[in-house]
């Protein structure tokens, strides 16, 4: 009988992981989410330096910043500022362009430089003593959906109008690097015809310009829907809940918080770069930072109040790793996945530990994160540190400790259970 539940169980767990594995394919497959997605992780080096720079560059203390200014580091770290987070959006529209060309498998040259002249011709020309400019603004944070948009739209119609072959025909006595030059120049027309069509149009809206269009059309419903905490909750919970099925959790929900959270983590280390207040609470860096040193938590209870075997073994290995944000060892070693008595600790303890840098945001003790962007490994406590400033240690220690209490009967549960598990093994040993 036990074995018919187990198999029906089975059936039902495989069923669960199926539909989980469709819905998360869907997110990471679809064309243009998975193009946005991958440019993002493109833009990781531009933001990085950024980072740095802006994390140099705030340094005020044992007079330092006088030092820096002194011999002129200070403007170096801004004029490295100014054309990394400050342009961010062009670097957005460039990697938009090739990723599409990339992924729709066509050549990506000429291609990238349509998608992002789309999005130059979608930008706004300021005017100020009869000279015309780009204004940094536009170029910066603000001009990202425009970016994305330019680029997709403009890279998209260039290959439409390639494959439709609306090209010059050249003799085939021309070398083939001429032709391909000339066949680029007619879909290059066409499509800036369209991009100049949509910015005439777009003009003579109650707006007046892209940004200000998208700002109100998409931008701004889309960084209402995920400013709150429990959208925030949510989406940490599905994290786990997706890993639960032994499916990489961020990675399948990476475009979402691409499109939603990346712009406000972008704004606010252009505001950190610019000495002015950061304005936005929620991030991409606030959801991937605050979800506690769950893995450490468990590893540590593994090490030091469990009695299995395994469990200890699992602690042992696992506790270096997760110190670095590594969770498969945990995962997949006590392990987490497919384990029916995990699933709770798994949810519950990224959705309070992000509730609790939240609380600790509006009672006023954790300032927004800076929008400093760490790479993948880095260790915890000293990111805390760069993000969040020394209070941002205060919320990461606070969240591991509510990760350890939330663990601990479901730990003992599973110590028993493996205890139960080795003392059968090894009892018949002992005996014979």
């Amino acid at each position: 009988m036990s074995n018919v539940v187990k198999k029906m169980n089975q059936k039902k767990y495989d069923k669960i992981k199926q539909v989980f594995a469709m819905t998360a394919g869907k997110m990471s497959s679809n064309l243009y989410m998975r193009t946005i997605s991958e440019a993002m992780m493109g833009m990781m080096p531009i933001m990085m330096i950024s980072s740095a720079a802006s994390l140099l560059n705030a340094i005020d203390f044992w007079g330092i910043k006088p030092f820096f200014q002194s011999i002129g580091l200070t403007k170096f770290f801004e004029q490295i500022n100014a054309m990394t987070i400050s342009i961010v959006a062009v670097y957005v529209a460039l990697l938009v362009s090739y990723k599409l060309a990339t992924n729709l498998k066509h050549e990506p040259l000429n291609a990238t430089v349509v998608g992002t002249l789309s999005f130059f011709i979608l930008s706004n020309l300021s005017v100020e003593d009869k000279t015309q400019f780009l204004n940094l603004v536009d170029l910066g944070s603000a001009g990202i959906f425009v970016a994305m948009i330019g680029g997709l739209v403009g890279t998209r119609l260039y290959i439409f109008f390639m494959e439709k072959k609306l090209t010059i025909k050249m003799p085939d006595s021309v070398p083939p690097v001429v032709q391909k030059t000339f066949e680029s120049i007619l879909p290059g027309i066409l499509v800036a015809t369209v991009m100049g069509g949509i910015f005439l149009l777009v003009s003579l809206t109650a707006q007046g310009s892209m940004i200000n269009l998208i700002n109100d059309l998409l931008q701004k419903p889309l960084l209402s829907l995920g400013s709150n905490i429990f959208a925030v909750m949510f989406i940490v919970a599905f994290i786990e809940l997706i890993w639960f099925f032994g499916i990489h959790g961020v990675l399948a929900v990476y475009p979402v918080l691409m499109m939603v959270y990346q712009q406000p983590q972008m704004a606010n280390l252009e505001a950190y770069s610019a000495g002015q207040a950061l304005p936005f609470l929620f991030t991409t860096g606030f959801i991937l930072n605050n979800r506690g040193a769950r893995s450490f938590a468990v590893a540590l209870l593994a090490i030091f109040k469990c009695k299995s075997e395994q469990l200890k073994s699992v602690g042992k290995l696992a506790v270096i790793p997760s110190m670095f944000g590594i969770s498969e060892p945990v995962k997949f070693g006590l392990p987490q996945i497919m384990n029916i008595r995990m699933l709770i600790p798994l949810m519950l303890t990224p959705t309070v530990s992000v509730f609790s840098a939240w609380l600790l945001t509006v009672i006023g003790f954790l300032p927004y994160q800076n929008g400093v962007n760490l790479p993948t490994g880095f260790p915890i406590i000293f990111g805390g540190f760069l993000t969040n400033g020394w209070q941002g240690i205060v919320a990461q220690l606070v969240q591991l400790i509510l990760c350890i209490l939330i663990y601990i009967p479901f730990m003992k549960s599973q110590d028993l259970a493996y205890l139960e598990e080795e003392k059968a093994v090894f009892e018949p040993q002992n005996k014979q």
